[in-house]
């Protein structure tokens, strides 16, 4: 194989672009790129590119298929055919430029968190929760929105009054001459029942849940400062130096305000008695 054999393989292969096609038919022709300018009416600047296939220095898509026309026809080449190839080289360019896909891959470890990372952002997630709960049992009342509940049917279903003994003068001093003034008052829960403690304002300021047996001895300063509130009245029992107060309300009903005082409760223990003095017999009564 000579090298003029060679030779025209070789120029054909260097002929990849539509801007090389038409930048050799005008050599071939002995024409500049001022003259194919002036047949043409396109800047040198804009058939420079065309020739380089630099279709980003034209105006867009249109203007590019338009001007490889022109020069096509300046230079007699087909005009059909350059217009096709610019469009799908334009087409290629912009395909080619679009970034590359790139499968992820889960199991790759490079793009997965290091054990560390992972065992931090656990111990990070565990401390929140845990400061969250202690929040939560620092300044919310658990049962917060039973307590409203029972509130609210307190207003509308209040027992009326009398329906509650009201300690007396009378039954005061009663009680007051068998047990001290300071006898201590114990709460016994006969069932599981809720039981707070309110302020002057009506606030809870503490609450407890009393498990079936559980007992509760009243500290005298609360005694002093705070009222009796229950859900349950009938499953706790109310004692004053072991004297059984009896009922401080209605079954089922939310009863607030009892004075924890033990001349308080000895009153309304008397109460009691003279509103239902065949229970209190009863009571006093051994069993057979």
């Amino acid at each position: 194989m000579t090298d003029e054999d060679v030779a025209p393989e070789q120029g054909e292969l260097a002929i990849t672009r539509t801007g090389d096609r038409l930048r050799l038919a005008r050599e071939a022709a002995g024409l500049s790129l001022a003259d194919v300018a002036t047949r043409t009416r396109i800047t040198q600047r804009h058939l420079a590119a065309i020739e380089k296939s630099d279709f980003s220095e034209l105006p867009g898509r249109t203007y590019v298929t338009g001007f490889a026309r022109a020069y096509a026809r300046a230079v007699d080449l087909p005009e059909a055919e350059i217009g096709a190839a610019v469009r799908r080289e334009i087409e290629e360019d912009a395909y080619g430029a679009r970034p590359l896909y790139e499968a992820y891959e889960p199991t790759d470890p490079a793009r997965l968190p290091t054990a560390r990372l992972t065992w931090t952002l656990v111990i990070i997630a565990l401390l929140l929760a845990s400061a969250y709960g202690v929040w939560r049992f620092l300044s919310v009342e658990p049962g917060e929105a039973l307590i409203a509940a029972q509130n609210r049917a307190a207003d509308a279903s209040e027992a009326p009054e009398g329906a509650a003994p009201e300690p007396s003068a009378r039954g005061a001093a009663s009680g007051a001459g068998a047990i001290a003034s300071d006898a201590p008052v114990v709460l016994t829960a006969q069932s599981e029942v809720w039981i707070g403690f309110d302020d002057a304002a009506g606030k809870t300021e503490n609450w407890r849940t009393l498990d079936a047996g559980e007992t509760y001895q009243v500290p005298a300063a609360y005694a002093e400062q705070f009222t009796l509130r229950t859900s349950i009245p009938q499953a706790l029992k109310v004692t004053v130096g072991g004297r059984d107060v009896g009922a401080i309300g209605p079954a089922d009903t939310l009863v607030k305000g009892v004075s924890l005082k033990p001349a308080d409760l000895l009153a309304r223990a008397e109460g009691n008695v003279a509103q239902n003095p065949a229970a209190a017999a009863s009571k006093a009564s051994p069993k057979g």
